[in-house]
């Protein structure tokens, strides 16, 4: 497999997510709108975008502060890959210029500043499900919507890298490989990184009142009425955008 990365790197500490040209119109613009909104930097790392996707790229970064964007093309064109596709680059990032990265989920909404917690690394652990598959239940030790890497993890997060790009990709493997990549370095000894654990107060899929992040789990992202008009919020921002690209284009 081999994938042609180009456009900006991420400087500082900043947020950052990954999508494909859909998620990228649908939901990473709204959310670089509510990540300014709340003072946080983003980073959108887009795969395979569309000549209209890049002619849309300085227009948001006009718009938006602290918003910077790459890219990438030659990479597989399936939901297995875009689910993992943030944790496979990551290390690449840290290496060309983040020093913290907060890796959220695309379809997220930032409701109140995030800081960057003092630690080397921060996962979302939770009690895992008793009632599901073997491999699930794996899975489930960890929701995948909140990362925190940083040069002291980098070592961390080439570790998930790798996992994921030597074996097939399948759905819930990026959260089964932070988890046994935890379990091995943090449980057993390995390494003893300064961890932070997120909670709900930091991410929710409720949607409750709040949260400091929001983020979209299946059909919710586009029914339900609380997140929907949160959005609305920030598609309203794009309006301007819109008129702009077309004037250019």
């Amino acid at each position: 497999m081999q994938i042609e990365l180009a456009g900006d790197r991420p400087s500082g500490d900043v947020l950052m997510c990954s999508c494909d040209s859909v998620y990228f119109n649908e939901f990473a613009i709204p959310l670089a709108y509510s990540a300014a909104a709340h003072d946080n930097k983003l980073h959108i790392h887009v795969m395979e975008p569309t000549v209209e996707d890049r002619a849309k790229f300085p227009l948001l970064k006009e718009d938006i502060n602290g918003l910077s964007i790459s890219e990438e093309t030659g990479s597989p064109m399936n939901r297995e890959y875009w689910s993992c596709n943030r944790f496979i680059i990551a290390p690449y990032l840290l290496q060309q210029g983040a020093n913290k990265l907060l890796i959220i989920d695309a379809d997220c909404l930032i409701m109140e500043h995030l800081e960057f917690p003092d630690a080397d690394l921060g996962l979302f652990l939770r009690e895992p499900w008793k009632d599901h598959n073997e491999w699930e239940t794996l899975a489930s030790h960890v929701a995948a919507g909140m990362v925190l890497y940083t040069q002291e993890s980098f070592p961390f997060a080439k570790e998930v890298s790798d996992a994921l790009t030597s074996n097939k990709l399948i759905w819930f493997i990026d959260q089964v490989a932070l988890w046994k990549t935890y379990e091995r370095d943090n449980l057993v000894g390995m390494r003893n990184y300064k961890f932070y654990q997120f909670t709900e107060e930091d991410m929710d899929w409720e949607f409750k009142e709040g949260t400091k992040c929001w983020t979209g789990k299946g059909p919710r992202k586009y029914d339900d009425p609380t997140y929907v008009a949160e959005q609305q919020k920030y598609r309203d921002m794009e309006k301007g955008l819109e008129e702009r690209f077309w004037t250019r284009s």
